[in-house]
């Protein structure tokens, strides 16, 4: 099997993740996307084929489409925040939707024959009467984020049905990992480092569930799907929720310290309340979690600690 591969939003947490874990497969890796700082500073993309910073669309991305030929391209980039999508719906869209749109034409001009992933989200399932969350679960966003990656899938499936682009979809649930400096796992993190002894405050009752996935495991899930030829929309998760009160006792036994834990008892708009993900369809296809919950967040707060203040 050839490895010519693209990663857009190269820059981001997922994207980074997915560069570094496929290059160490011996994939040959091409990541665009944003970047904070200078690329030849980022020591975890040394040994890619090549990094280009730009901002989609860029006429750049149609000449490394032509140039490098990819045979599997995995679209990274667009938006990654709920409260910023309630804030600014269009400009959630239009970074989303639109990017998805444009990476799709290019390979339907420039190389029709190279497989599609799109990163999606379980926010496209909304709150489901039911657990667990299955592929045929009916989608009911409600975010603007979850209604734009709903958005995003629909373009995917007119690309592969119109035009016989390959493609796969992966509803990716809780994802964390090392480098993500944001969500409910980086703000305990951060809370309980720099809190002492005061009152931790966090949003919701404790109850909500949420299924996490460390970002190393979406990656061979990735890979996965590549070696299987595999098409259609898969859950990427690990199959058991967490609940938000445990996660947060869990990172209080790593910090230490004797905070009192206030709840707000109010739910962020978009938020959804209880998630655990059916991931029999991935399983199928050989998946194997390779990081659990515990050592995952464990070695989270490791590199919160050694990292924090640095970008990689």
């Amino acid at each position: 099997m050839e490895k010519r591969v693209v990663v857009t939003g190269a820059g981001g947490f997922l994207g980074s993740h997915i560069c570094c874990y496929l290059q160490q497969q011996g994939y040959q890796v091409v990541g665009v996307g944003r970047f904070s700082i200078p690329v030849s500073k980022y020591s975890i993309y040394s040994n890619m084929q090549k990094i280009v910073g730009m901002t989609l669309p860029d006429q750049s991305f149609t000449r490394i489409i032509e140039d490098f030929q990819p045979t599997l391209l995995i679209h990274c980039a667009g938006t990654a925040s709920v409260p910023s999508s309630v804030k600014e719906p269009f400009e959630d869209f239009r970074r989303s939707v639109d990017i998805c749109a444009y990476a799709l034409e290019n390979l339907r001009r420039y190389d029709a024959d190279c497989h599609f992933v799109f990163l999606s989200s379980a926010a496209v399932y909304g709150n489901p009467i039911s657990l667990p969350i299955t592929e045929d679960t009916l989608c009911k966003p409600i975010s603007p984020y979850g209604f734009h990656k709903r958005l995003c899938e629909l373009l995917v499936k007119e690309y592969q049905a119109l035009h016989g682009i390959s493609t796969s979809i992966i509803r990716i649930f809780s994802a964390y990992g090392e480098r993500l400096r944001k969500q409910v796992i980086f703000d305990l993190c951060d809370k309980f480092s720099k809190q002492e002894n005061n009152p931790i405050e966090v949003y919701g009752t404790g109850q909500e569930t949420r299924d996490f996935i460390h970002a190393l495991d979406v990656a061979q899930a990735i890979e996965c799907l590549y070696k299987n030829h595999a098409t259609g929309i898969f859950n990427v998760a690990s199959g058991e929720q967490v609940k938000i009160c445990d996660l947060v006792e869990t990172i209080r036994s790593f910090f230490g310290g004797n905070h009192i834990i206030n709840y707000s008892n109010q739910v962020r708009e978009g938020d959804p309340i209880c998630w655990k993900a059916d991931i029999s369809k991935l399983i199928s296809l050989g998946f194997k979690q390779k990081i659990s919950f515990d050592q995952g967040i464990r070695g989270y707060c490791e590199w919160y600690l050694g990292n924090r203040d640095h970008d990689d």
